[in-house]
């Protein structure tokens, strides 16, 4: 609806800046709000403009309908009266208001903006993307029967989202969904060009020479070891580096030697640091990039890399392993059952190592005892009992690997002695262990790793941490008298210092019951 208002006799104040009042002759929405206030005309358009109603139907470029038509009452449409919509009500050029005061027409009517629910707008645009975009296919190539086929790049299309939203604002009834072409990251004439390439490298056999000794690489092997990498806009032919070290190790296999980490070697109360050898492999990506880049017939020189071992010299001596720290010996009788759990287990814990702040549970690192693990049935403590059960005497290991932390300084995280006293352990400063508990667990809290050494001989077991001593210095009470045959209860202490004085002190207490008759 337009609606335009004349005037008789055109005075200055067309040239006078604006009074807050719409010039004459404008429409909002085919609601005439001319001379009004902004307040003013937006209540008018609050009782003039009815809500939106009806279906959006969409189309695509081509005019194929995108989704079922949507209701418009859907979206949630709110008019917009803010600032934006009132200026544009307000022409720009003196002109247009001079012919409006004139009466000579110049009367404009401004369609109405709405404000939209984001979630569901956002939903629609998502919705309406899934059925139309569709990526591009960039060129490629495969090798069939030794020749290169090219598979051509294909446009995609995505849908504008924002411009989807801008054109939503007016609400129409029906609207074309802008569309942006996507185009193939590769070209069909980069991949003529990737096809060139690839024609040279395997024109013919390439020869590979170390020395005296040479491998040849037939062109069907070439061909068959042959990649298309995409790199930016471009595809690069290259030949797979580990399928190139794969037809050399045959003949260069005596050029590879495997890595040597750094390891400890105990020798008694003593340890001497083996240094780390790196190892060297046939460079099978350096190989095939000599083969991508030759020029002539000339032989291709092979390449090597060096491997790191796992654990170099100088990460071995930053780990501060150089003293013993904490050691303990228990006795047994030689030759039973028990002992060869014994020896197992010592063969297992053996080169373990608790890193600086680190945990160290006894269960976890000897895993669960099972006689396929080398673990035989063998005495052991239950409920107050002495029964047989695969891997009976562990805890022994326990209670000589308890002693040597204790007297290390690490910190006793758990541990639980036996129900009744063994007269080969130290009343109280004992433990056992079982597979689901009971649990030893210490924390390693000084700043140097520990390297735990256990060696089971024919009547004893010995446990040594290696460390940095770092001034520690560990002292011990006991308090109480242990009795042979009886329950008593049993009190003992530890305290432990460094350069910096007295660090930690502890008070353990435990009551062992009575053993079982003979």
């Amino acid at each position: 609806m337009l609606v335009v208002i004349t005037a008789a006799v055109v005075t200055v104040r067309v040239m006078q800046p604006d009074t807050g009042v719409l010039p004459a002759g404008v429409s909002i929405a085919g609601v005439a709000v001319g001379g009004l206030t902004s307040e003013e005309a937006e209540r008018a358009l609050l009782a003039g403009v009815p809500a939106p109603s009806g279906d959006l139907v969409l189309t695509t470029p081509d005019g194929k309908p995108v989704l079922a038509p949507i209701p418009v009452a859907s979206l949630r449409p709110e008019p917009r009266f803010d600032r934006a919509i009132m200026d544009a009500a307000r022409p720009a050029a003196l002109v247009q208001r001079l012919r409006r005061e004139l009466g000579l027409g110049g009367g404009r009517d401004v369609p109405l903006t709405y404000r939209l629910g984001r979630k569901q707008t956002g939903r629609l645009a998502l919705r309406v993307a899934r059925r139309i975009d569709a990526p591009a296919r960039s060129a490629s190539l495969q090798v069939s029967d030794g020749s290169f086929v090219l598979r051509r790049a294909l446009p995609g299309r995505a849908v504008d989202r924002s411009e989807l939203a801008r054109r939503l604002v007016e609400v129409p009834h029906r609207m074309v969904v802008p569309v942006d072409p996507v185009a193939p990251r590769i070209s069909d004439a980069q991949a003529a060009i990737a096809r060139s390439q690839a024609v040279w490298i395997t024109r013919a056999p390439v020869v590979v020479a170390a020395g005296r000794r040479t491998a040849r690489i037939g062109r069907r092997d070439l061909l068959e070891l042959l990649r298309f990498r995409a790199e930016g806009a471009r595809l690069r032919p290259r030949l797979d580096p580990r399928g190139i070290r794969r037809l050399l190790l045959d003949r260069f296999s005596v050029v590879e030697r495997a890595p040597r980490s750094a390891r400890f070697r105990v020798r008694s109360r003593r340890v001497e640091l083996i240094d780390s050898v790196p190892g060297r492999v046939i460079d099978g990506a350096a190989v095939a990039r000599s083969i991508v880049a030759r020029q002539g017939s000339e032989p291709v020189r092979l390449s090597t890399a060096a491997v790191e071992p796992r654990r170099t010299s100088r990460e071995a001596r930053a780990l501060g392993i150089r003293e013993v720290v904490g050691e303990f010996t228990t006795p047994y009788a030689c030759c039973q059952a028990r002992v060869v759990n014994i020896a197992r287990a010592a063969s297992i814990l053996d080169g373990a190592f608790i890193p600086a702040g680190g945990t160290f549970s006894l269960n976890e690192a000897l895993g669960e005892r099972t006689r396929d693990r080398g673990f035989v049935p063998a005495p052991q403590i239950n409920a107050g009992r002495l029964e047989d059960a695969v891997g009976g005497g562990v805890s022994q290991v326990a209670t000589t690997f308890f002693n040597a932390a204790f007297f290390a300084g690490l910190r006793i995280v758990t541990h639980t002695p036996h129900e009744f006293w063994i007269t080969r352990y130290p009343p109280g400063r004992e433990a056992t262990i079982s597979w689901g508990g009971p649990e030893l667990v210490v924390r390693n809290d000084w700043p140097a790793a520990i390297l735990i050494s256990v060696v089971a001989a024919r009547d004893r077991i010995t446990v040594r941490l290696f460390s940095s001593r770092l001034g520690r210095r560990v002292t011990t009470e006991t308090i109480g008298t242990a009795t042979e045959g009886s329950a008593f209860p049993i009190v003992y202490t530890r305290r432990v210092q460094r350069r910096a004085g007295a660090w930690r002190d502890e008070r353990f207490t435990w009551t062992y019951r009575a053993p079982p008759p003979p």
